[in-house]
């Protein structure tokens, strides 16, 4: 998710944004206290944490699976808190990363471990780069950032640093982590690359940015709405009970991704019903709002 600086379809970040949080669906986790405290951990199934960077607007959770022998880093977020310390308090597992799609705001701290697993694809291999600062710069601006930045962050400094991958995962595939399994369905639609990942133990289905609670931004050049249709039908297909999304709130049931595939259907169909006009980023668009998500695609 990056979020957009114009105002006609509702997308400028809400003044005071902050004041809105804590989102009330997090009191159903325990909280673990840690010394990095740019997160905010919870325990969102026995196995699982939460690690929720909540002093951003983007919200950005990226995702501690444990498994036997290993555990598996879902995202590394946006590269302005120590994860790979934060994860050496959680666990002394290794730990590969494993990343739903290749945006900045979930690669910030591949650099950091030796082990990342990233779907082959052209989009991906070209942001191993990392981005510049300048390319960074919106994740500071003015209103984006509420809590105290982490001691010794350079905020004129941050960029998102060059990593390197050493799996380059493609559909299907399967990654053992001893006792548990991570499954990788490949799920365009949000960025070429984007894939979404079953954990079938705890009946988890981690979506990256295909899926969450809160706009979901399918105008951009590398969005696609058939793609998006598709990678929705195959989700729904898939046996999970709960969503894991890349941002503002975790598990979320899966009838919020039924009701978002039945949206984009009616909308590619020109059913949908009434919207907001406006322009994103220089492209014309219209936002579908519905109760737990709205949908912005692009205006043609």
């Amino acid at each position: 998710m990056a979020y957009s600086k114009d105002t006609d379809a509702g997308l400028i970040v809400p003044k005071k944004w902050w004041e809105s949080l804590p989102r009330p669906t997090w009191k159903r986790f325990q909280q673990v206290e840690t010394e990095q405290l740019w997160f905010d951990v919870y325990e969102v199934t026995p196995e699982c944490y939460a690690l929720y960077e909540s002093g951003q607007f983007e919200e950005v959770i990226s995702y501690l699976v444990l498994g036997e022998d290993k555990a598996a880093l879902i995202d590394t977020g946006n590269g302005i808190g120590d994860v790979k310390a934060l994860v050496e308090e959680l666990t002394d597992l290794p730990t590969t990363v494993v990343n739903t799609h290749a945006h900045a705001d979930h690669t910030g701290g591949n650099w950091q471990f030796d082990d990342v697993a990233l779907y082959e694809n052209p989009f991906s291999r070209a942001r191993l780069r990392g981005r510049t600062h300048e390319e960074m710069g919106n994740f500071l601006g003015e209103g984006m950032v509420w809590k105290p930045l982490p001691r010794g962050f350079n905020s004129a400094t941050y960029a998102s640093k060059p990593f390197k991958v050493t799996q380059w995962m493609g559909e299907g595939d399967v990654i053992d982590l001893g006792g548990k399994f991570l499954e990788i369905t490949y799920t365009p639609g949000h960025t070429p690359d984007s894939v979404s990942i079953l954990e079938q133990k705890e009946k988890l289905l981690f979506t990256g940015d295909i899926f969450y609670t809160a706009p979901i931004y399918i105008y951009s050049k590398d969005s696609s709405i058939d793609e998006f249709i598709s990678s929705f039908q195959k989700m729904v297909a898939l046996p999970y009970v709960w969503a894991m999304p890349a941002h503002n709130e975790a598990k979320v049931e899966k009838k919020v991704l039924e009701d978002v595939l039945k949206a984009i259907e009616s909308i590619k169909n020109g059913a949908a019903g009434t919207y907001k006009s406006g322009v994103a980023n220089g492209i014309n668009v219209r936002r579908y709002d519905y109760p737990r998500f709205a949908l912005v695609v692009r205006d043609e």
